[in-house]
């Protein structure tokens, strides 16, 4: 395939000079650590429970909130209907649905707490809130509305996930990893088995490339490329991505996943960039190749599996078993997604309220169901049954198998978000634009730079 040329690095340079919005925000830096500092006075302690005790819903005068979050269509339906019936429950509330894909969400909920204008409730990814709360100020202490928001269905450590110098700062929604989702009427119709080792994927993009050169047995987009070159890392080396600060793998090693990538492209097992690029979709749940099985496979979030396999059309959608590479278990485990309430919010009781009746009340839980994930509180899990449930499937394979805890800074956007140094990277090396030595050389140096913050 023809490569681009000057045009790719002009693109790239430009977009590494313009400094994102998130970089205007306060970032977390390696010596705050996202767990509690518990050691809070004995009178401090007694003032935040006197505040959580005085705390009660307004029943009665007219409230405006505003909620955001991002997800597809199967969320929004989801919470849009939890939100009307969160209403009747409490009819002089209103609340303001924000809602849109992920991409440019973050940059909006940055701006947001940047200028003091933050919704009053939202849907954060858990790194989120070390880096736009590196004090544990920008988000409202969730310890002062306990009498609302049951905090004891969480365990201690998913609070202090989320707790900085004693303040809790968001509460999680589900803990995620990735998984291989795979089209299965494609394969079929290709007639090869679905792919459970790396020497099988790589025979599949041969079998793929040989029934029609338009079909693909797995797309990944940048995003998704630097998640599955770690797995592939990890599966071979046995090792954190980061761990106190510090990147642990070299140069060289990094230059082998990068090397994996190409391979992988070579052997027509995923289309290139710019392909994807030409399909003229942002979202892989709406590009037409994926719509209509060309693309058979991807390597998501088990929190995405709805939207995917909705937007399959006349294939069956399966949750596929984890693709060996090497002697280890690859692939992250995380907290998944969060909701906070915003530190200038004029109503917090009537914000907890919401995220009580949300997470651990039946009509909320039921309503939004798993289109966040598998519930984390507690008592919302009771609620569901996840009998035949394609997320709790792929939760309940990713937990068993995934043992590398996320590093917070893996998923900022200054690193793999548009323009960040991991996704440039990536896009240079696939365009054909730079070598993987470089390249690796450009994560060492944006890891550097993210832990440094």
């Amino acid at each position: 395939m023809k490569r681009r040329g000057n045009k790719m690095i002009t693109m790239i340079l430009a977009g590494t000079m313009t400094a994102s919005l998130a970089g205007c925000m306060p970032t977390a830096k390696t010596d705050t650590p996202a767990a509690a500092d518990t050691t809070a006075s004995v009178q401090g302690a007694e003032t935040e429970l006197v505040q959580a005790e005085e705390m009660e819903v307004d029943t009665t005068a007219p409230i405006t909130l505003r909620m955001n979050w991002w997800g597809g269509d199967s969320r929004h339906q989801a919470t849009l209907e939890a939100i009307k019936k969160f209403q009747e429950k409490y009819p002089n509330i209103t609340v303001n649905p924000e809602y849109e894909a992920f991409t440019g969400h973050e940059e909006k909920v940055a701006l947001g707490i940047k200028s003091g204008n933050a919704a009053d409730v939202m849907q954060l990814d858990w790194s989120w809130v070390p880096t736009y709360s590196p004090n544990g100020d920008n988000f409202y202490d969730l310890n002062k509305v306990s009498s609302i928001l049951e905090l004891n269905n969480y365990s201690q450590e998913d609070k202090e996930v989320f707790t900085i110098n004693g303040k809790l700062n968001a509460i999680p929604i589900s803990k995620t990893g990735r998984v291989f989702c795979w089209n299965q009427t494609t394969f079929d119709q290709i007639g090869i088995s679905i792919p459970t080792t790396l020497d099988e994927l790589l025979a599949a993009g041969r079998a793929f490339e040989a029934y029609d050169p338009a079909y693909y047995p797995l797309v990944a987009k940048e995003l998704d490329r630097a998640f599955l070159m770690v797995y592939y890392l990890q599966s071979k080396y046995g090792k954190d991505w980061v761990k106190n600060g510090q990147l642990l793998y070299s140069q060289e090693e990094l230059a082998e996943g990068f090397d994996f990538l190409l391979e992988l492209e070579e052997n027509h097992v995923i289309p290139t960039l710019e392909k994807i690029a030409g399909d003229g979709a942002d979202l892989i749940d709406t590009n037409a190749n994926w719509i209509d099985g060309h693309y058979a496979g991807i390597f998501l979030y088990d929190t995405s599996v709805v939207k995917h396999a909705q937007a399959v059309e006349n294939g069956e959608f399966i949750i596929g078993e984890y693709v060996k590479m090497g002697d280890y278990h690859g692939g992250f485990i995380k907290v998944n997604q969060a909701f906070g309430i915003s530190a200038a919010t004029e109503h917090p009781a009537e914000a907890a309220a919401l995220i009580q009746f949300l997470v651990a009340e039946k009509e909320g839980v039921e309503t939004l169901g798993d289109t966040r994930g598998v519930p984390a509180n507690k008592e919302g899990l009771s609620m569901l049954d996840l009998s035949g449930s394609q997320v709790a499937e792929a939760n309940e394979k990713a937990v068993a198998w995934s043992t590398f805890q996320m590093d917070p800074t893996f998923e900022r956007s200054s690193f793999t978000g548009a323009d960040g140094s991991f996704y440039n990277a990536l896009q240079l090396s696939s365009y054909g634009e730079s070598d993987s030595m470089a390249c690796a050389q450009m994560v060492i140096d944006g890891v550097a730079e993210e832990c440094s913050r």
